[in-house]
């Protein structure tokens, strides 16, 4: 009877693992909440920006990012992981903004008819008909010295930096895709893209950073010299010890030749 219950038990903990694993499947583990939509975005948003995309990244590792999805039925939203495939993208602060200028929040933006859900493998923002011609605007975090980014809309981008960083320096900095120019937009740089198709990469540094990069490299320098001179003053002792000791050096290290 005892080994009985053991085994209606066993079958019991697969059953509720296995329901459990197709109804995280179903749902994505989760669903993108109102109160997530309709989160406050960490700066304002950037509705009359020109481009198709915008992005906006500050210091403290926070972005906003504007798409002009005039021309799109619908969006998804994901981001590409090495071993677990496609994941959905995190974001919040959900707004739409229509082509006469009002800006709606998530949940109104559901309750009008457009669909933000969530599965195992991406975020589908989906627009009604009388949504045309309109802005869709998230914000998420993302570090301004490596900002990564699917091209969730083709045509022109643009990413602004924040105050005292750039790109300038070869190795620190680093723009992807190459064929991009740089503005300076009230005193920050904007890196600007005429088409992407794919993504964006922006690798960018704080100005006061180089110091401290110029200092370890130097302490590096130091270092380095340090142990070569330690290493031949190591070598030329052991030199000496063997001839002390009677035995042969190389002709190449020896200045009279002898063995």
């Amino acid at each position: 009877m005892t080994r009985r219950r053991f085994a209606i038990a066993l079958v019991a903990v697969a059953l509720l693992a296995l329901t459990g694993g197709c109804l995280g499947y179903v749902t994505g583990g989760g669903e993108v909440t109102n109160e997530t939509l309709n989160s406050d975005p960490p700066m304002s948003y950037d509705f009359e920006t020109d481009r198709d995309a915008a992005f906006t990244l500050s210091a403290d590792a926070r972005y906003t990012a504007v798409y002009n999805v005039s021309s799109q039925e619908s969006l998804r939203l994901y981001r590409e992981t090495p071993y677990a495939g496609d994941q959905p993208l995190e974001f919040e602060a959900f707004r739409y903004r229509y082509a006469d200028g009002e800006v709606i929040t998530g949940s109104e933006f559901r309750a009008r008819g457009g669909e933000v859900e969530q599965t195992p493998d991406e975020v589908y923002v989906r627009f009604t008909d009388e949504m045309n011609d309109g802005q869709l605007a998230i914000s998420g975090r993302g570090s301004p010295r490596r900002f990564t980014s699917l091209a969730y809309v083709e045509g022109s981008y643009a990413v602004t930096l924040p105050p005292e960083f750039s790109t300038d320096v070869p190795v620190v900095g680093h723009v992807a895709p190459r064929d991009y120019t740089v503005e300076t937009v009230d005193g920050r740089d904007r890196i600007v893209w005429e088409s992407v198709t794919n993504s964006i990469v922006v690798q960018s540094y704080r100005e006061t950073d180089l110091v401290i990069f110029a200092g370890i490299l130097g302490v590096a320098s130091i270092v380095a010299v340090v142990g070569t001179l330690r290493f031949k003053r190591q070598l030329d002792a052991l030199r000496e010890k063997r001839r002390e000791m009677g035995l042969g050096v190389y002709e190449d290290d020896d200045d009279d030749g002898l063995l």
